[in-house]
């Protein structure tokens, strides 16, 4: 039997404390940036992230691999601590050291830290990650300024300042727990326009502007993916994140389309991700597809925006990505709910046309602008409460 609680200013009833290890923050995120220079061996990243429900036993989740899960080159040294509400909590290993060598495609839980954290504060993450000279290490998401980050080639962990910002850095792929609660978490799998491209921050994305910090996410989501991309074997370390979310949000095709898959075959290839994830016990979200169109006015207007390679027959009205579009929309075998932000970023649904607005909706024709990550995520919004 659990552990139990009394509630507080209750009629002196008891409540089970969840037992079970999960996704509890946001921006638990892969690695999906490539590696380092060859030059750096030692440098510690400043990361922010909000707990996005009350819990305990905060653990960092570290890996050693990076875009299309390729492991890393070399064995990596990791040292971290979390700094919340005004004191630092030094990170321990299993084998009860500050620092870990993890090997190539390896990752890592830390021990559980011993606080209280409570849903929507912040908190900072620092993470000293060491090589050897000339190795390298993997990169994800980029230290910005705006958000307290940060990063500095020496020892910081405990303490000291950044002296450097806005580039790629190494930090955990997952900030895991024991919510007080029953509490949702989700898998963030997709292409480029799921980890946020374009987008302002590029990092953030529709799908974590949507969750905010009221579920707690991991982004397993890499630029360039695709559904034949992301299958047990090519994402077999991404994947090893799947059991600590309980649902899945999926954002990919496009990328398939553009390599000249068929509806057919895109089909295929969706059901089997779909019940891939269904396999890891997640529950599936799907978004549609958007267009993908090049233009000789800057996408000013409709009529002046031409499908891309491979053309109409993917891309147009009545092509591939309309027919994967329908079928997506018909809600079908292991899909729990469709958002349909293809239709979002549409001129009207199935025209396969970048809506026309003011600044224009893209820029390149793949990947849409702020405004309409933020239209993509009404959809979301009004239904994560019932997650």
């Amino acid at each position: 039997m659990g552990l139990k609680r009394r509630i507080a200013g209750g009629s002196g009833g008891y409540v089970s404390a969840v037992k079970s290890v999960q996704a509890v923050a946001t921006r638990g995120s892969h690695l999906g940036s490539g590696l380092s220079d060859g030059t750096v061996t030692v440098q510690t990243s400043v990361t922010y992230h909000e707990f996005a429900c009350d819990c305990t036993d905060v653990q960092l989740v570290y890996g050693n691999y990076y875009d299309f899960d390729t492991p890393g080159p070399n064995n990596i040294t990791i040292k971290a601590a979390i700094h919340y509400g005004g004191k630092v909590y030094k990170a321990y290993f299993p084998n009860g050291t500050r620092s870990f060598v993890l090997e190539p495609g390896a990752d890592v839980e830390t021990k559980a830290t011993g606080f209280r954290a409570k849903k929507g504060e912040g908190f900072y993450v620092r993470t000293m990650v060491t090589v050897g000279a000339g190795e390298k290490f993997p990169r994800g998401q980029v230290a910005y300024s705006n958000r307290g980050e940060g990063f500095k080639n020496g020892d910081i962990v405990d303490g000291g300042a950044t002296d450097a910002q806005g580039q790629y850095v190494y930090h955990p792929v997952a900030i895991v727990g024991r919510p007080k609660v029953p509490t949702p978490a989700v898998l963030i799998v997709g292409d480029s326009i799921a980890s946020g491209a374009q987008d302002n921050p590029q990092d953030r994305g529709f799908i974590p502007f949507a969750l905010g910090s009221d579920v707690p996410w991991i982004r397993v989501s890499k630029g360039n993916e695709s559904c034949v991309g992301f299958k047990q074997e090519a994402a077999q370390y991404r994947l090893r994140l799947a059991k600590y979310c309980t649902y899945a949000i999926v954002h990919v095709g496009t990328n398939d389309l553009a390599a000249g898959q068929t509806f057919a075959n895109l089909q295929a290839s969706l059901a089997e991700l779909i019940g891939l994830l269904n396999d890891y016990g997640l529950k599936v979200y799907v978004c549609t597809i958007p267009p993908r169109t090049s233009s000789t006015d800057a996408f000013a207007t409709v009529e002046n925006q031409t499908s891309v390679a491979p053309g109409d027959a993917a891309f147009g009205p009545n092509g591939h990505r309309s027919k994967a579009n329908d079928w997506l929309r018909s809600k079908p075998p292991g899909v729990i709910g469709v958002f349909d932000t293809g239709a979002i970023c549409e001129s009207s649904v199935n025209s396969g046309k970048w809506r026309v607005t003011s600044p224009p909706a893209t820029t390149d024709g793949i990947h849409p602008k702020a405004e309409i990550h933020t239209l993509m995520a009404a959809p979301i919004i009004a239904e994560k409460s019932k997650f």
